[in-house]
């Protein structure tokens, strides 16, 4: 989704807020399984796949990383590099370039955070 720049009333501000919450989580997540399976960060080893294979790659990694999570399986790599480290400037103005991203988050922002839906 993308990102309201200059939020102006409530609604905004609760969507911009629950935005970053979620952007962080979702990149905290993929920074931890980028470490255990260096293959799919950009220092151990760029995917030269096409997107396709890459995604598919990419899937089966996070399968293996859940079921390493629930066997308590340790990573061997227990850190986070500093790059992937979430930075919550990063999601201004980030994928706001075309007008189908803008229409569809404009249409969200009434319908889950507007006054009417609460």
């Amino acid at each position: 989704m993308t990102p309201v720049t200059n939020p102006t009333n409530e609604a905004e501000e609760l969507y911009y807020r629950a935005l970053v919450r979620t952007r962080v989580i979702v990149e905290l997540t993929l920074g931890v399984v980028k470490n255990r399976f260096r293959c799919i960060h950009r220092f151990g080893g760029e995917l030269q796949y096409t997107p396709l294979r890459s995604a598919k790659i990419v899937s089966a990694c996070l399968l293996l990383h859940n079921r390493c999570v629930s066997r308590s399986i340790p990573d061997p790599n227990n850190h986070l590099p500093e790059e992937d480290m979430p930075i919550e400037a990063h999601v201004v103005g980030a994928g706001d370039r075309g007008g189908t991203g803008r229409q569809t988050r404009d249409e969200i922002i009434p319908e889950f955070y507007g006054r009417k839906g609460v």
